[in-house]
């Protein structure tokens, strides 16, 4: 009885501190743990920020779902890991990396010459990074983004274990990352 009575004083300390607390604080408080957390599963800084920042509202949103079974930083953490990994489930079914984009980008705009004029230098920049690409990876990167083939088909066809698969598209998508901040940087000096 006397535990039931802690953990109700306890969660309404908690809401009242939850109400008078700035979103500022709260961010202040917890966005280091979020940050790690987030970037642990994005590998990427800026959109680990963008991530830990979402799930920063999501808590404060949400706060009077806690239930005080466990601390709050725990819980905080345990939607910081199941929010990154519906991210990485909806970035993996919608595969935004390469040119698709820029057609979909496009599409609905193609009558002014300006955006097909944007549209083909995207294309001619993709194709001079790709072409920078070692041939293992660009067959790699090719098939599964142009051909639309699954990791084991790439596999199949190039006799590799799909682990080997998955490894040289890894490895291909951040030697595009990497040319592309290159570049960016490059423009802006």
């Amino acid at each position: 009885m006397e535990t039931s009575q802690n953990k109700a004083v306890y969660l309404a300390n908690l809401n009242q501190r939850m109400m008078d607390q700035d979103v500022n604080e709260l961010y202040a408080e917890c966005k280091k743990k979020i940050f790690s957390i987030a970037l642990s599963y994005v590998k990427d800084h800026y959109l680990a920020e963008d991530l830990s920042h979402e799930i920063l509202v999501k808590c404060y949103v949400t706060r009077d779902k806690f239930k005080g079974d466990c601390s709050f930083h725990t819980w905080m953490c345990r939607i910081a890991k199941n929010h990154c990994i519906d991210f990485l489930r909806k970035s993996y079914r919608s595969r935004d990396l390469l040119s698709e984009d820029i057609d979909f980008m496009y599409k609905g705009n193609m009558s002014s010459p300006e955006s097909e004029f944007l549209r083909l230098c995207d294309r001619e920049e993709l194709k001079h990074h790709l072409r920078k690409l070692p041939a293992t990876y660009l067959e790699v990167i090719t098939r599964f983004y142009y051909k639309e083939q699954s990791l084991k088909e790439i596999g199949h066809h190039l006799n590799l274990k799909p682990s080997t698969v998955k490894t040289r598209l890894f490895r291909a998508r951040k030697m595009l990352r990497d040319q592309y901040h290159i570049h960016i940087n490059q423009e802006i000096k």
